[in-house]
């Protein structure tokens, strides 16, 4: 079976079938979407838009982190200037674009391969991890009934079979660090994040739950706990991520945002706030990269 070619449908099908949705929904909702929209002023449009670009920029705080970690010594400027302009290219299906745009700008000035493998390895697992941790952690902490219903419904083999299949995993992770831990643990014990590495991933969270957070206010009442929208964002990021057909979790994201304030908000206007927060996230993308080209005195020196 060509996997390749699969994987290209699906990425295609994918886009496609989010264009239909969009279409659909925008035509048989007009109504709906005007009225909510005229209760978004553009004070909070342009609140959320400021908490998405701080989030931003905490992200290229963590990018040079990594890349200083692995001795790419590059300044903040220039981390922002890369960052951004290989940003964009997560939309392209493929969901690769990115990584091949870094490498690219990271080999033209010598950096060295082993150094660029690890550099991107370790920023995207210390987003990754964080935002599993941080997910689990506020949701089960300001919901915890949740986790107790998910628990009840859930039935007892099936919980079994995944602890076996989990012990099973831990046990052959076990033995493949014993018998390479000489090599392996060491390089893994290197891609662990600094200190400093903590305040930037615990902000990028913060800033980007809030900026989902802060629109339903006027429909939400009360609205959810601020730490539960949070977790809500981290694990729809993770969720994105995972998904290979969706370039930059497009429709994934937005399906687990929905699904999880269905409790607080009706489905539609769920669906429409992430939508709008979808849009002004990648509108911030936009000036981000406008601002890489206003960038004064932007230079990166070769690294032999």
């Amino acid at each position: 079976m060509n996997w390749t070619l699969l994987k290209n449908v699906a990425k295609w099908v994918w886009l496609c079938a989010i264009v239909i949705f969009s279409i659909y929904y925008a035509v048989n909702k007009s109504d709906l979407i005007l009225q909510a929209l005229s209760l978004l002023s553009w004070e909070i449009l342009l609140g959320v838009f400021f908490l998405i670009f701080l989030a931003k920029l905490c992200l290229v705080a963590n990018m040079w982190l990594a890349a200083s970690h692995f001795s790419i010594n590059f300044g903040w400027i220039d981390c922002y200037r890369i960052y951004n302009l290989t940003q964009l290219a997560k939309y392209i299906p493929g969901s690769i674009w990115q990584f091949v745009g870094r490498i690219a700008i990271l080999r033209e000035r010598g950096v060295a391969a082993q150094n660029i493998r690890d550099s991107l390895l370790a920023e995207h697992l210390w987003v990754m991890a964080s935002a599993a941790v941080m997910g689990v952690v506020l949701i089960a902490a300001s919901q915890p009934d949740l986790l107790h219903l998910w628990f009840d419904n859930f039935d007892f083999n099936i919980r079994l079979q995944w602890v076996l299949v989990g012990s099973a995993l831990v046990i052959a992770s076990a033995i493949a660090v014993f018998f390479l831990r000489s090599h392996l643990l060491r390089w893994f014990l290197k891609l662990r994040p600094p200190v400093l590495a903590m305040p930037a991933l615990l902000f990028t969270w913060l800033f980007l739950g809030a900026s989902l957070w802060v629109t339903m206010a006027p429909f939400a009442e009360p609205s959810p706990p601020l730490a539960f929208v949070i977790g809500i964002y981290c694990l729809a990021y993770v969720a994105g991520f995972l998904v290979p057909f969706a370039p930059a979790g497009l429709g994934v994201r937005e399906t687990v945002f929905a699904l999880f304030l269905m409790p607080f908000i009706n489905v539609d206007i769920a669906v429409l706030l992430a939508a709008i927060n979808r849009i002004l996230y990648f509108s911030v993308e936009i000036v981000a990269v406008v601002f890489c080209f206003r960038a004064k005195g932007f230079k990166i020196n070769k690294i032999g």
